[in-house]
């Protein structure tokens, strides 16, 4: 990356500071959850479908994606700037290995020396910006050996992109660009989490349900699992989000 976008990264990973734990601790109940769930549990699909054993999670933060990784059986590593994030995934994921830092620092390739059989980064890469991208993907491919597997996940453009820390969402046409100028990673696959209708429908009924008034809770549960249920493998056209699988070309 140029050195002031790493600088603004950095600040903006330093801002969210990880001060808590906070995705150990989600409401269950929250939509918002079930897609976290949804794009969370669809990565680490992949990777345990690609035979993968030893594992890096690239803006790993506090641990959790490391730590549905560890429960799957794999060897986990996570690499995160945020040193409270460092911190709090190696409390709760004593099983993991990690490195505060920067991919391309000599520390951590001393600490890490072997390649890996699959590297995940899991909703990063909207915050990159878009000019340091390929290089991010190149770095990236650089972790891994030869035919391993990369999953990322990233908001679509079906999803409004109101956060100020996202510099853009996706399309599946945007994603195999970026990984063919990347020269080094091939496209296998991409899928869908998370469905914009039903979330609509969600974010419409909701009010009606759950006010400052009155809340119809057997009601509102039963919109919430509905929704919940069709979070999972959604149709590009209506997904929240993409889910894309690519190999290091040998």
């Amino acid at each position: 990356m140029h050195q002031e976008s790493v600088r603004q990264v950095r600040t903006d990973t330093e801002l969210q500071g990880y001060l808590l734990p906070y995705h150990w601790f989600l409401p269950a109940e929250s939509i918002w959850t079930s897609i976290h769930d949804a794009y969370v549990s669809g990565a680490v699909r992949l990777v345990v479908e690609s035979g993968a054993k030893r594992v890096l999670e690239v803006g790993c933060g506090d641990g959790w994606n490391c730590g549905q990784l560890t429960k799957a059986g794999l060897q986990v590593a996570g690499i995160d700037w945020s040193s409270n994030g460092i911190d709090h995934a190696r409390r709760l994921v004593p099983e993991g290995s990690f490195f505060c830092g920067d991919l391309t620092d000599s520390d951590f390739k001393a600490q890490f020396p072997e390649p890996f059989d699959a590297v995940i980064l899991v909703e990063v890469l909207e915050h990159i910006p878009p000019e340091d991208c390929i290089s991010a993907l190149r770095n990236i491919a650089g972790c891994l050996k030869a035919g391993g597997t990369f999953v990322l996940t990233t908001p679509s453009v079906n999803f409004p992109n109101t956060n100020p820390r996202h510099f853009r969402h996706f399309t599946p046409q945007m994603l195999h660009e970026l990984v063919e100028q990347s020269g080094e990673l091939r496209m296998k696959h991409i899928e869908g989490y998370g469905d914009m209708q039903h979330l609509k429908l969600y974010q419409w009924l909701l009010p009606l349900l759950d006010n400052r008034l009155y809340s119809v809770k057997p009601l509102r549960r039963r919109l919430q699992n509905y929704v919940r249920r069709r979070a999972e493998k959604t149709t590009i056209d209506r997904c929240c989000g993409l889910i894309a699988a690519m190999e290091k070309k040998s």
